[in-house]
C-alpha cells in the first residue's frame, strides 16, 4: 500500500512537473497544426510566403545561400520545411512560429532535466515565459490597430526565444560539460538562424566566461562541438563559407547611420530600457553597500559575477540585437536573469526586497502583456472575420479579415486596373500609394486574392496552349508560385525580393538561370518602386521575353524557347 501511494505520489509530481507542461504544450501544437486553423491576417503578413518559397526550394533539392540567397540563416527554413512536412494542412504562419521548437523545445527540455531535480520553482520560473513566447505568433510592436498575426519577424522571434535558452543555461546550469554542450549546441542554433543573435549570444557567453561559468576544459568542449558541427555543415557544398558570404553581401546593402538605429530602439523599447537601466542601477548600489554578499548556489570568485553586471549585459546584447531587427519580442532573454535577482531577494530587508520586486515586474511585464494581449485579441476576434475567398493557393487561403477590410480589398484591382498612371507617378518618385501601405491588412488580403486570380490565369493558359511551366519566378517581394503550383524556383536568386535591402545586381550567373527560366511573372496592381525597380535589375536577363497578359493586373513573360508552342 506504501509504495502504491509512493508511485502516485511520483505520478502526481510527474504531471505538475515543467517537463509535462512543456510535453503537453508541444501535443497541444500538434493537434492545432492538424487542423486547417483561419487567422486574421496582419501587417506585411507576405513575409511568411518566404518561407513556402523556401520550402519549395529545399523539396526540389535547392541548398541555402548556395543555390539560392536567404535574409536569414538556413535552419529557419529547414525547420519550416520539417514540420511542414508532418502538418501539409496547418496554417502557415503558425507552422513558421512554431518551427523553432523543434531545436528550442530539446535544448530548454536538456535544461529542465537538470534543473527539475534541486530546484523545481525556478525550473517553472523558465519554462512558463519560454512555452509563451514560443507559442504566441505576436510581435510587441503593433503596426495596425486592428488585431492581426504578426506574419513578419518571425525569424526574430525564434533568435530572441533561442537567446533565453542559452541564457537560462548559462545562468541556472551548474559548471559541467552539460552546461558546455547545451551553450555550443544554442550557439549553433543562433548562428544558422540569425548572425546578429549569434553576435549578441557571443557577447552573453564572453561575460559568462568572465563570471567563472566555465572551466578551461569544458569551454574547450563548447568550442569543439560548435567548430565540428560548422565543419560538418561545410562539407555539404560549402554551406558555411555561402552563408557567411551572403552575410557580407547584406551588410554591405544595409549600410546606415548606427546611431539612428539605437535611437529607434531606445523609443520603441524605452519601457523596458528606462526600468532595466533603474534595476541596474539599484542593484550597483545594494552590491555597492554590501547587501548581497550571501550566494545561494553558482558561487565564483570572479569579480564579474554581480546581478547588476548581468542585467547590463543582456541589456546591451538586446540593444544591439534590435539595432539589426524590425519587430520580434524584444529582450524577452532578461527574463532568466530577473529570475536570479528574485530568487536572492531573501537576503535583503522589506524595504528593499519591495523595490527589487517592482523594478523587476516594470522590466518583464510590458512584453509578456503586448505579446499575450496581441494573441488574445485575434484569437477572440477570429471567429467574427470573414475567410478569404480564395481556392487556388493552398494553406495560404487560412487568413481572414474584417467584412469592411475584405469589401475594401475585393473592389481595390478594378481601382488599380483603371488608375495606373498615378501609380507609375508615385513608384517613379520613390513613394509608394501610402506611407504604410505594406502594413495596410486591405493591401495584405488583396495581393493573397490576386495572387489566386494569377494562379488561375496560369493554369488557364497552360490548358489553352496545351503547354507547361516547368519553372517560375516572381518580380515581387515573395513568390510562392513555385510550391502553389509545385514548380521548379529560378535558382541563386534572392527569396524575400527587397531591391533596396537584399537584392544586389545582375550576375552572369543570376542571369543565365533567370533566362532558363520558363515563366516570369510580373504584377502589375499596382505599380510600385520596388516592382519597377526589380523589373530593372532583371531587365537584361528578361529583354527578349514574349509578354503575355495572364489578367488585367499580371504579365507572364515567356522564354523565347517557348513562343512557337503558343496557339
Amino acid at each position: 500500500m506504501a509504495d502504491l501511494k509512493k508511485g502516485e505520489k511520483q505520478l502526481v509530481s510527474w504531471f505538475l512537473s515543467p517537463m509535462s507542461l512543456l510535453l503537453l504544450s508541444l501535443l497541444i501544437i500538434c493537434i492545432l497544426l492538424s487542423l486547417p486553423l483561419i487567422i486574421p491576417i496582419g501587417p506585411m503578413y507576405w513575409d511568411t510566403y518566404i518561407y513556402l518559397d523556401a520550402a519549395q526550394r529545399i523539396k526540389l533539392g535547392q541548398i541555402p545561400a548556395v543555390d539560392f540567397q536567404t535574409p536569414v540563416g538556413a535552419l529557419e527554413y529547414y525547420q519550416f520545411y520539417w514540420l511542414q512536412a508532418l502538418f501539409p494542412e496547418g496554417q502557415p504562419t503558425l507552422l513558421a512560429q512554431w518551427s523553432v521548437l523543434i531545436t528550442a523545445a530539446p535544448l530548454m527540455a536538456a535544461i529542465l532535466v537538470i534543473l527539475d531535480k534541486d530546484n523545481r520553482k525556478i525550473a517553472m520560473a523558465i519554462v512558463i515565459p519560454f512555452l509563451i513566447f514560443a507559442l504566441c505568433p505576436m510581435n510587441t510592436q503593433s503596426f495596425h490597430s486592428y488585431p492581426g498575426v504578426s506574419g513578419f519577424g518571425i525569424y526574430n522571434r525564434h533568435t530572441s526565444l533561442l537567446l533565453y535558452v542559452l541564457t537560462c543555461a548559462l545562468i541556472f546550469l551548474p559548471r559541467g560539460r552539460a552546461l558546455a554542450i547545451i551553450a555550443a549546441l544554442a550557439m549553433l542554433a543562433l548562428f544558422f538562424t540569425k548572425i546578429t543573435g549569434f553576435l549578441a549570444g557571443g557577447l552573453i557567453g564572453l561575460f559568462a566566461l568572465l563570471a567563472g561559468r566555465f572551466l578551461l576544459r569544458h569551454l574547450l568542449l563548447a568550442v569543439v562541438v560548435f567548430i565540428t558541427v560548422l565543419a560538418g555543415f561545410e562539407l555539404n557544398h560549402n554551406m558555411v563559407s555561402a552563408y557567411i558570404a551572403s552575410i557580407i553581401n547584406l551588410v554591405g546593402l544595409n549600410k546606415g547611420l548606427l546611431a539612428s538605429r539605437f535611437l529607434t530602439v531606445f523609443s520603441i523599447k524605452l519601457d523596458v530600457i528606462l526600468a532595466a537601466s533603474m534595476l541596474i542601477i539599484f542593484l550597483l548600489w545594494l552590491d555597492w553597500r554590501e547587501h548581497l554578499k550571501r550566494r545561494e548556489e553558482h558561487k565564483s570568485t570572479s569579480p564579474f559575477d554581480r546581478d547588476w553586471l548581468w542585467v547590463g549585459v543582456i541589456l546591451a546584447a538586446g540593444t544591439f540585437l534590435e539595432t539589426q531587427n524590425t519587430g520580434s519580442q524584444e529582450f524577452i532573454f532578461i527574463w532568466p536573469v530577473l529570475v536570479a535577482v528574485l530568487r536572492k531577494t531573501t537576503v535583503l530587508n522589506e524595504k528593499f526586497r519591495l523595490i527589487t520586486y517592482c523594478l523587476v515586474a516594470v522590466t518583464a511585464i510590458p512584453t509578456m502583456t503586448k505579446v499575450v494581449h496581441g494573441t488574445l485579441r485575434f484569437i477572440a476576434v477570429a471567429p467574427f472575420y470573414d475567410a478569404a475567398p480564395v481556392t487556388e493557393v493552398k494553406t495560404m487561403g487560412l487568413v481572414s479579415t474584417r467584412t469592411d477590410i475584405m469589401e475594401r480589398a475585393l473592389i481595390m484591382e478594378d481601382h488599380y486596373i483603371h488608375n495606373v498612371e498615378p501609380y507609375r507617378q508615385l513608384a517613379e518618385v520613390k513613394q509608394l500609394p501610402s506611407w504604410r501601405f505594406y502594413a495596410e491588412l486591405d493591401y495584405q488580403m488583396y495581393w493573397l486574392v490576386s495572387v489566386d486570380q494569377a494562379v488561375k490565369a496560369i493554369k488557364q493558359f497552360e490548358t489553352t496552349n496545351n503547354i507547361h511551366l516547368n519553372s517560375l519566378m516572381n518580380l515581387d517581394f515573395t513568390d510562392p508560385f513555385p510550391w502553389i503550383l509545385d514548380r521548379d524556383s529560378t535558382r541563386y536568386i534572392q527569396i524575400g525580393a527587397d531591391p533596396f535591402r537584399t537584392v544586389t545586381k545582375l550576375t552572369p550567373l543570376v542571369e543565365a538561370s533567370v533566362r532558363a527560366t520558363d515563366g516570369v511573372l510580373r504584377p502589375t496592381c499596382p505599380i510600385t518602386t520596388a516592382r519597377l525597380d526589380l523589373q530593372g535589375i532583371y531587365a537584361n536577363a528578361l529583354a527578349d521575353r514574349m509578354v503575355i497578359k495572364l489578367n488585367d493586373c499580371w504579365d507572364l513573360l515567356l522564354k523565347p524557347e517557348l513562343k512557337s508552342q503558343i496557339q
